[in-house]
């Protein structure tokens, strides 16, 4: 009876066995269809854009035109990602708090350093800060609108005054011409800055 009964159980398992493998085999078979159809759907659709590039790489001038797109796409993803690192970075929202400052600073106080500067010697540094407290004053006199990026020359199409002309050009000399200031540059900004604030004031 005992050698009877182990033939038994192991034609049962046997049998169990190969029933399993064969719902997993019909399984993996369905998995399969299913994957193929979404594949050859998905080729279906991405086929006419497949067609469009192969035309247009057949030519050379469609070549340099769709690497010209392709550069140009990159280009603005750069760019965007550079202002965002820019927007967010320490280094940005320092220089955005810097120009707000500059903005809002105290032209009395940039006169009083600028006459240390020229006590001390420093010719240069005191006549940039007699011309940036000179804009200031501008700005609070409704003349221009200051802002750090300003230049001489537009502040001078937007006034049309000799004697600011006059400070601009001396300005321009000395912080981006490279010629030294002198101690008349200096006795001319403190002179001719009460002009024109006087003259710009009706504007």
């Amino acid at each position: 009876m005992l050698e009877d009964a182990r033939p038994r159980r192991a034609r049962g398992l046997k049998v169990g066995d190969g029933g399993s493998a064969s719902a997993v085999g019909d399984g993996v078979e369905r998995d399969r269809e299913v994957v193929e159809g979404a594949l050859d759907w998905l080729g279906d659709r991405l086929r006419p854009i497949g067609d469009f590039f192969s035309r247009i790489t057949e030519s050379l001038a469609g070549r340099v035109a769709l690497a010209a797109v392709l550069a140009g796409v990159v280009a603005v993803i750069a760019l965007l990602v550079a202002r965002r690192r820019a927007a967010t970075s320490p280094a940005g929202g320092a220089g955005r708090r810097r120009r707000a400052t500059e903005e809002h600073a105290d032209p009395g106080r940039l006169e009083r350093e600028a006459d240390a500067a020229e006590r001390r010697g420093d010719l240069e540094v005191a006549l940039r800060l007699r011309f940036r407290a000179g804009l200031l004053r501008l700005d609070r006199a409704g003349a221009i609108q200051f802002r750090p990026s300003i230049t001489s020359g537009q502040v001078a199409r937007r006034l049309r005054l000799r004697a600011f002309d006059d400070l601009a050009v001396t300005f321009d000399a000395v912080a981006y011409g490279g010629r030294p200031a002198s101690v008349t540059d200096l006795q001319s900004a403190r002179a001719e800055w009460p002009r024109v604030l006087e003259q710009a004031a009706p504007r």
